[in-house]
């Protein structure tokens, strides 16, 4: 009878070829689902069901306008940037609580951290990725204005600035200054990623948004209004959709997690990653630090050794040891 083979443990520290960053996502949701599902519902989930409330108060305010033949209210106006900032705070929560979890993740070993864990590094950065993200995406914003193209460079370049803040424990500025540096050669792998990667969750979220359009198409050509029943059928896909689009939204940035770390691998070797960690973990011993950046040269050291080690078998050396004839 054969023994099963234990199922393999994602790891992020690695290289991996364009297909496996594509994949890696699924592998990593796969393993982790029950856990970064119940963490990203309790965390990121509240600010989602505020982006379904104002959606839904819009699209009614605006269903009824439309069947009333009257203008938009001061209400549609109201409940449009409600939406934009339920949005944009959704959208940094899904974020952080997204790289909050990777990093715990990479740090302690999986199945070694709980939820609880997870929100005691929120509260430690979500101010830093509030304001990371203002400030990144007025960046874009402003780069766009200048044809576009700028405004594009941009939003890949600044791809890595979120996990960055968390997972290096540095300011906003060093993390900016560092998405930059490891993007420099990888633009092009990283914005084929992105783009590849949204063009299969965009997809997948028709799924949700098709039975949306249903509904609303054959009230348009029939010329009456949405039955109840239409109206519940609308409301829960919606629901749905808004679900789902936080988990996609989530499963982008864990690819872009496997793509920070890929490339932090191929310039700088893994080890330097564990030596970030390590140190994070122990920040007030000096000590402990010092010893680990002395076995990170460990090998140079041991190439010094060898060198002394070797100095005796140059042929000099042995033929000043040779019997005299």
């Amino acid at each position: 009878m054969t023994e099963k083979k234990p199922k393999e443990i994602v790891n992020f520290i690695r290289e991996r070829t364009f297909g496996d960053i594509i994949g890696a996502p699924f592998q990593f949701i796969i393993q982790e689902f029950k856990l970064f599902a119940g963490t990203l519902l309790k965390f990121a989930g509240p600010f989602v069901a505020l982006v379904f409330l104002t959606v839904s108060l819009l699209a009614n305010d605006i269903y009824s306008s439309t069947v009333s033949n009257t203008n938009l209210s001061e209400t549609t106006t109201i409940y449009g940037i409600l939406l934009l900032l339920s949005l944009i705070l959704g959208m940094f929560s899904v974020l952080a609580v997204t790289h909050s979890y990777i990093t715990l993740y990479v740090e302690r070993g999986k199945g070694n951290f709980t939820k609880d864990d997870v929100g005691v590094l929120l509260k430690k950065t979500i101010w830093k990725i509030f304001g990371a993200g203002i400030l990144t995406y007025v960046m874009v914003i402003i780069g766009v204005l200048l044809l576009y193209i700028p405004g594009i460079y941009l939003a890949i370049a600044l791809t890595f600035v979120f996990l960055i803040i968390i997972y290096e424990k540095v300011s906003i500025g060093k993390a900016i200054s560092r998405s930059f540096e490891l993007i420099k050669g990888n633009w092009w792998k990283t914005f084929g990623l992105i783009l590849v990667f949204g063009m299969i969750i965009g997809t997948t979220s028709y799924v949700f948004i098709i039975p949306i359009y249903v509904v609303f198409i054959l009230a348009a050509v029939s010329g009456t209004q949405i039955s109840i029943g239409s109206a519940v059928m609308v409301t829960l896909f919606v629901f749905l959709y808004f679900t789902a689009y936080m988990f996609f939204i989530s499963m982008q940035q864990i690819m872009i997690a496997f793509q920070y770390f890929n490339i932090s691998v191929q310039k700088e070797g893994a080890h330097l990653k564990d030596r970030i960690a390590a140190i994070s973990e122990n920040e007030e011993n000096p000590e402990f630090e010092k010893e680990i950046i002395e076995n990170n040269d460990e090998e140079k050291n041991e190439k010094e050794k060898n060198a002394e080690k070797n100095r005796f078998i140059k042929d000099e050396d042995i033929n000043r040891f040779k019997p005299k004839q």
